[in-house]
């Protein structure tokens, strides 16, 4: 039995992370990708080996289906900002929202066998479960079968506690339970220390962190984190979620801008660049828009050795650099230098903010893949047999 790779569509591609976690699993094939922002296309145009017969669409909503070619897959992170606790929650009143129909629109015209959704946890509750509840009729009307779950970016080899509810559809529904749910083995959870508000509750660092944002509200009041204050600092591995908006500046919300703490050397050579098992990171709940103050409410960040740690001796503090909110979203070093060399900082951490994680996809696609043939396999036999 011959499989020929399976065929896709990048909705919504930003700079790839679809893309790269299913070329990264091998037996897909991409046929085009559709991305409005120029700059989040330019990046992707750039790390990414872009085949001449590729289909590009700057708008979904323009897409003349009648001349797309044949596909397979259909995978997009639609729009979350308007389903995000962390803005104002409109949904389908929010233009960014009405994407998803144009999406379907897409899907009823060419009928793939799959498709692989992602969007953000809080796309559940809104509208007291209206909206999530709409997208899938939406789906079955069109003949798909559903599995849907929260999955942790934590969970797949990354230090970055991002939750995103991941959506399979299928046709054949020989593929039921085969991809979805993903069972994880991370047993580490969030430690409690005292209870209250939002914004007054303090965890203990030994547990994973509070996802972080880069812009106000939602959980951008996470908690303070207690901190035993001497120079062996203690290393948490979970970095908190990247946002688009990470370059915004530091502000004066506890626990939610990142940095890291560049040891000092004893030596001239002044401050070195933190590495795997040196370096440890701060913020700060008092705090301008360029520097904190050591020793008021700390609360951990993300290191360059995508480890996590608090400390208040001899040290000073800088913001992760776009490389490194990169590598928390599993890119490779080489698509990572690519983006790099088409991009400002401000595009890069916007992009890295927005992308969905490499690895997180990754195992998705091989799970799909294996449902596939053994799918196929299924189909053939029951040919042979008639």
């Amino acid at each position: 039995m011959t499989i020929k790779p399976i065929r896709f569509i990048d909705f919504c591609s930003g700079v790839g992370g679809f893309r790269a976690g299913l070329e990264r699993a091998g037996g897909y094939e991409c046929i085009g990708h559709c991305e409005k922002d120029k700059h989040a296309d330019k990046a992707y145009r750039a790390a990414h080996k872009i085949k001449e017969s590729e289909v590009f669409y700057e708008d979904a909503k323009t897409i003349d289906t009648n001349t797309m070619p044949e596909f397979e897959l259909l995978s997009a992170g639609f729009p979350c900002q308007a389903f995000s606790i962390a803005g104002k929650r409109q949904g389908f009143a929010d233009p960014r929202g009405t994407l998803f129909f144009d999406i379907a629109r897409v899907v009823k015209a060419k009928r793939p066998a799959y498709l692989l959704l992602e969007n953000v946890p809080g796309i559940l509750s809104h509208d007291s479960g209206r909206t999530f509840a709409t997208i899938l009729n939406t789906l079955c009307e069109l003949g798909y079968s559903l599995e849907w779950q929260v999955l942790n970016s934590k969970d797949f080899g990354v230090p970055q506690s991002r939750k995103r509810v991941y959506i399979i559809g299928y046709l054949n529904r020989e593929c039921a339970g085969k991809i979805l749910p993903i069972r994880c083995s991370n047993r580490e959870t969030l430690i409690q220390i005292i209870g209250g508000r939002q914004d007054e509750r303090v965890y203990d660092p030994a547990g994973l962190a509070r996802t972080l944002l880069a812009k106000s509200g939602g959980n951008g009041k996470t908690g303070l984190y207690f901190i035993d204050m001497n120079r062996d600092p203690k290393i948490t591995p979970q970095a908190r979620c990247l946002t688009a908006r990470y370059d915004h500046g530091i502000g004066n919300r506890k626990a939610e801008s990142s940095g890291v703490l560049q040891i000092k050397e004893a030596t001239k050579r002044g401050y070195k660049e933190a590495v795997p098992g040196d370096s440890v990171n701060l913020s700060y709940a008092e705090q301008n828009q360029k520097r904190g103050r050591v020793g008021k409410a700390i609360a951990n960040t993300i290191d360059t050795g995508n480890q996590q740690g608090v400390v208040t001796m001899n040290g000073r503090i800088r913001r992760l650099i776009p490389r490194e909110c990169f590598r928390l979203q599993g890119f490779s070093e080489k698509q990572i230098d690519k983006f790099l060399s088409v991009s400002s900082d401000t595009q890069a951490y916007k992009q890295a903010g927005n992308a969905v994680t490499v690895n997180v996809v990754h195992a998705l696609a091989l799970r799909l893949k294996s449902a596939h043939a053994a799918a196929v396999a299924v189909t053939e036999a029951r040919q042979e047999a008639a």
